[in-house]
């Protein structure tokens, strides 16, 4: 479905869909759809959205999942949806010599399909979403979704350093079943190893903003704190997207004209 428009009318008003994926322990991953509402300013999960009276279809692009919602014209494009919509129309030549406005909002220039972790995903899990998906970081997020840390490669480095050839192990007593003291030669004895997970290396201090704030108030926030990721949250505090020191560059220069395709890796 495309938006089409006729003389008078609006265009078809279209809202992308944010995605956060969350790792749990053993690889699990649970995904939170979200749709920004601009006639409740608000976001809103997917499944909200369709019960709404708006509600008119999803939208995929050319052998892709659905990624974005189709409004009912009328009403909804008259708040303010329709100039969204044409906004997402277009592809990357859209946002070529735009006026570069900094005020722009968040939404519009961070990664909406973010992948995050919980407390007690272990190191090597990190590791391996690390270099699965080509990032440098990402939130740490309790049960409800709300970003609790923010975990990147140099917090892994710095943890294998510190754990060096030999992993940290915890000091455990056998005993037999009669409950006697397991006999050890003089010197020995039983470990096991202590998982480290994202809550061990994580950074516990969150810098993050609010959806609806600026391109300048991310610029300078990340900027002042010397950070690389922000997580973007809703109105309820959970994570709907991240922006990265990249995507700032990127969206910059495009505003001055250059043709810059989305990176595969994120910063």
């Amino acid at each position: 479905m495309s938006s089409e428009m006729t003389d008078g009318e609006h265009p078809t008003p279209r809202q992308p869909i944010r995605s956060a994926h969350i790792v749990g322990p053993g690889g699990g991953v649970s995904m939170v759809a979200t749709v920004y509402c601009p006639v409740q300013e608000r976001s809103a999960a997917l499944t909200e959205c369709q019960a709404c009276q708006r509600f008119h279809a999803l939208h995929a692009e050319a052998g892709a999942r659905a990624t974005s919602v189709v409004c009912q014209p009328g009403q909804a494009a008259a708040d303010g949806s329709a100039a969204s919509a044409a906004r997402e129309d277009g592809g990357l030549l859209r946002d070529m010599d735009r006026p570069l406005d900094p005020e722009a909002p968040l939404a519009e220039v961070m990664t909406r399909n973010v992948i995050c972790v919980r407390p007690d995903v272990d190191l090597d899990q990190i590791v391996a979403l690390l270099v699965r998906h080509g990032i440098n970081g990402m939130p740490v997020v309790d049960e409800a979704g709300k970003p609790v840390g923010m975990v990147s490669r140099a917090d892994v480095l710095r943890a294998a350093q510190e754990r060096g050839d030999t992993a940290e192990a915890a000091r455990v007593t056998a005993r037999l079943g009669d409950g006697a003291l397991l006999e050890i030669e003089p010197g020995l004895r039983v470990l096991e190893p202590v998982q480290i997970t994202a809550s061990d290396v994580m950074t516990p201090v969150v810098v993050k903003l609010h959806e609806s704030a600026s391109i300048r108030q991310a610029a300078a926030l990340m900027a002042y704190e010397g950070v690389h990721r922000l997580p973007i949250v809703s109105d309820d505090g959970k994570v709907v997207g991240i922006l990265s020191s990249l995507d700032v560059l990127r969206w910059f220069a495009r505003r001055c004209g250059y043709l810059i395709p989305p990176g595969r890796r994120r910063a």
